[in-house]
């Protein structure tokens, strides 16, 4: 503003300033010779408007979450423009198309054309609310969805060919956050239009990569190599692959593959976000860093603050964890993002845009992350689970999405099974009365309160008590599941529900009662009873203790 050099000052989501910072800045929009006082310094010299110099500035309309109008007397006095999508106009849309696989597609020419086909027929199906997403909401497509893709083809075009790159991209930017009968029709349309003139279809898409890349210092996940980290790498031998699980991984693989793009997984609980993440990091050698959010995380957990030195007293800033993963090239995963606040979520943006760039406000720092750094973020579906808020569309726009299914019944036997060493006659049972309590659940709402619903978070914890027969194993469960019900009548549908399952009787009464079990009580609990004369041995309080101990 001094010295009025042709330097374009941008103020980017400016609808998502406080009304403090909007305030700030009126008085330089008033007149082409107003001028802005700092007197934040203690100066009330004012700072003079320079002929040459000019403040832009740009927003997402008010229609969409955490977004606002501008106050009336800072709208006026800005010169709007209205910027339609790109996409709108066939030419515009071809000459993007040309501006990131050109240098590709010299020897094919049609593919560009056939990109834009592609496009404009994906997102007809879209806007028709002809598929949907994992959480049964209509996908929102748009250039920066185009641009992902376009970006990893050109990348891995030299090795996988330009037909193949465009393939993968497109399945990456278009499929993986959709249901399957919706991932079928893309997948289709990708085919139709990206192997157009492909002769031996399955053949291309099977084809290794010609490259330097199938290497010592690679790790091989289905068709892609993935380049490793500084970290020895682990086989992982202890996390149990099922065929559903695979796909999950060759889909993070294909992202993971050129480290751009920032990843948002959205699926319900234990479904392995979170754990098929941590397995990718050991596989390749990458350190796994995992922060959980809640409902008042501060910003200065992600990016550092000022701390007194140990030896010196002296007040040093300290890196937070985002900071320090993206200065070593770390691997982390920002749990349950849906429960942050929205404004310290949007303070995100400029990390998660395609310059990738994070500014520290107390020093000032730029940091532009590591090459091996890689950013994973988790959620519940908004809505199904409390507390978890819809994500504005822009903001999700930024990552690349991936839609986590519950595990298969039949996987989750066998996961059962090999995690917690128990037999599959025990994993067969403890499935089915999970199953049966998720129908009764959709029927007849049976667990209304969060407290009732079981999650195979729960499974993993029954099968874990070691149980020697059916009727312990009953008793595990009911203990597990029934006692957290806070109503009789969800408690009468689990103790009902394990017993016609296992074919035993479970008696809540003998289940808590010390004499009955007295020859084998310190075994079955797992500690003696306290001797404490001045405990008064309550049913309330037997109850607890046993519940507790086991």
């Amino acid at each position: 503003m001094r010295e009025g050099k042709w330097v374009v000052v941008l103020l980017d989501e400016i609808n998502l300033a406080s009304s403090e910072t909007l305030e700030c800045i009126s008085s330089l929009l008033r007149s082409p010779t107003s001028s802005i006082t700092l007197t934040e310094q203690g100066s009330l010299e004012p700072v003079p408007h320079h002929p040459n110099f000019r403040l832009f500035a740009c927003m997402n309309p008010a229609t969409d979450v955490g977004k606002k109008d501008l106050p009336p007397n800072i709208r006026s006095h800005f010169t709007e423009i209205d910027v339609p999508p790109p996409d709108a106009d066939r030419e515009t849309l071809l000459s993007i198309v040309e501006q990131y696989i050109g240098p590709s597609a010299v020897s094919d020419k049609a593919a560009i054309m056939n990109v834009a086909e592609f496009y404009l027929a994906v997102k007809d199906l879209a806007e028709t609310h002809q598929i949907a997403d994992g959480s049964n909401h209509h996908p929102r497509y748009s250039m920066r969805t185009l641009a992902h893709a376009l970006t990893f083809a050109s990348d891995i075009a030299s090795v996988y060919g330009l037909r193949r790159a465009l393939w993968e991209g497109s399945l990456m930017a278009f499929t993986m956050v959709l249901d399957a009968p919706s991932a079928q029709l893309v997948t289709a349309l990708a085919q139709k239009h990206l192997l157009a003139g492909v002769k031996n279809v399955r053949s291309a898409l099977a084809k290794e990569p010609t490259l330097s890349c199938a290497q010592e210092d690679s790790v091989k996940l289905g068709p892609f190599y993935l380049e490793r980290g500084p970290l020895p790498p682990d086989s992982g031998d202890d996390y149990v692959l099922t065929p559903s699980v695979e796909g999950k991984l060759i889909d993070l693989a294909r992202i993971i593959l050129t480290r751009r793009f920032p990843v948002l997984i959205e699926g319900p609980t234990s479904s392995g976000k979170t754990s098929l993440v941590e397995y990718l990091a050991r596989r390749t050698g990458h350190r796994f860093i995992r922060i959980n959010n809640r409902e008042h995380t501060d910003i200065q957990e992600y990016l550092g603050s000022y701390v007194p030195h140990p030896d010196t007293g002296k007040l040093v800033f300290t890196d937070g964890l985002l900071v320090r993963a993206l200065r070593n090239g770390d691997w982390i995963v920002l749990d349950e993002l849906n429960l942050a606040p929205t404004d310290f979520l949007e303070a995100l943006n400029r990390l998660l845009d395609d310059n990738r760039e994070l500014v520290i406000p107390e020093t000032g720092e730029v940091i532009r992350p590591h090459p091996h750094f890689m950013l994973f973020a988790t959620q519940n579906p908004p809505g199904l689970y409390a507390g978890r808020k819809v994500l504005s569309r822009a903001f999700r726009n930024r990552f690349l999405e991936v839609h986590f299914e519950d595990v298969p019944e039949a996987e989750l036997e066998t996961i059962l099974c090999t995690r917690c060493a128990i037999t599959p006659s025990h994993g067969k049972k403890v499935v089915a009365v999970f199953r049966e309590l998720q129908r009764r659940r959709q029927s007849g709402r049976v667990f209304e309160s969060k407290q009732g619903f079981a999650t195979p978070r729960d499974l993993f914890r029954w099968a874990g008590r070691d149980a020697l027969g059916y009727q312990e194993l009953a008793e595990n469960g009911y203990m597990l599941l029934a006692e957290r019900a806070r109503r009789e009548i969800d408690k009468a549908v689990v103790k009902e529900v394990i017993e016609s399952t296992m074919n035993v009787r479970i008696d809540e009464h003998a289940l808590y009662d010390f004499e009955s079990r007295e020859a084998d009580l310190a075994q079955f609990l797992g500690c003696r009873v306290p001797s404490d004369s001045s405990l008064i041995w309550t049913k309330a309080m037997r109850r607890l203790f046993v519940l507790l101990t086991r």
